[in-house]
């Protein structure tokens, strides 16, 4: 009899150390599929804001090659039409047409600055460039918002001395 109990209260330790290895383990594995996942959304993301920037950088190079090639009207084509509701396409082309005349063509430009982040789905870039044009300096801020691989162009300014003196 005392064997029989000696039995029982070894086998219940037993499966009660079992139990908190268990429970211990499925903490841990808890754990780290939690953090597994936190680090997929983190990546996933992330790769939305760096093809934002990559984008961007390609759309204001092309918003330059378009506007020292005089071609306005394709630049407000190719924009989003949130920038297309925020301007008739006669106040742009006069805007733009005004910025040629009085600065002439992009000569040069670089990065004064970026700000990407994806909020509700949507990821918008914000790059400020530092610009030279043929007949002065401007700086530009240049905001676009993602559409699929492409960034589309959903507002633009430019801050120029010589723009408002001449």
């Amino acid at each position: 009899m005392a064997s029989f109990l000696y039995d029982a209260v070894t086998e219940t330790a037993c499966t009660l150390k079992l139990r908190a290895l268990t429970a211990q383990s499925m903490n841990t594995t808890t754990r780290f599929l939690g953090l597994l996942t936190c680090l997929a959304l983190f990546v996933s993301g992330c790769s939305g804001m760096f093809k934002g920037k990559g984008a961007s950088d390609k759309a204001v190079a092309e918003f330059h090659k378009l506007y020292n090639d005089g071609k306005i009207a394709e630049i407000r084509a190719a924009a989003d039409s949130k920038f297309k509701n925020a301007a008739s396409e006669k106040e742009f082309s006069d805007f733009m047409g005004a910025v040629q005349r009085k600065l002439g063509k992009v000569t040069n430009t670089s990065s004064a600055g970026f700000n990407v982040r994806t909020f509700n789905l949507t990821t918008t870039a914000v790059l400020q460039q530092n610009t030279t044009f043929e007949q002065g300096n401007g700086n530009e801020t240049f905001t676009f918002e993602m559409n699929g691989e492409k960034a589309l162009l959903v507002g633009y300014n430019i801050s120029s001395k010589e723009l408002i003196m001449k």
